[in-house]
């Protein structure tokens, strides 16, 4: 399978118009990425706190994106997620990734989200199976 990006991306494309055009900061050394997203009222699932759905989709794009950084593109295979506080709409929240293992056409990876304080909102693991560039 090729893949092929686009600048349509829901989470990082900056040509959707509906998507969240999210920019991240690349640290090819530490092989990490990370960004910050305030959450506006239209990603709530319960008044006043975001859609946890929503939150697992950050995660997974910070280790999706970060495998294209880092020039071997992967696909998700596996996502656990945990979520550890609720995380409230109008405040910034910090998603940070990185590579844990690298082996062969699977990569290993941890996300997580940060609320202001540094409190973990999520955590995730993810299992990423390499493929093709397009």
């Amino acid at each position: 399978m090729n893949l092929t990006w686009q600048d349509n991306c829901f989470v990082c494309g900056q040509d959707n118009p509906e998507g969240l055009r999210l920019a991240f900061r690349f640290d090819e050394e530490a092989r990490s990425i990370e960004t910050v997203w305030t959450p506006r009222p239209v990603h709530i699932g319960y008044e006043g706190i975001v859609h946890g759905g929503l939150v697992a989709t950050l995660l997974d794009e910070a280790l999706g994106k970060l495998t294209t950084l880092l020039g071997t593109p992967a696909v998700t295979a596996e996502l656990t997620v945990r979520y550890h506080k609720p995380v409230p709409v109008g405040r910034p929240l910090r998603v940070e990734g990185r590579i844990t293992r690298d082996r062969g056409r699977l990569l290993q990876g941890e996300a997580r989200a940060l609320l202001e304080d540094g409190t973990e909102a999520a955590t995730a693991t993810a299992k990423l199976l390499r493929t093709s560039a397009g």
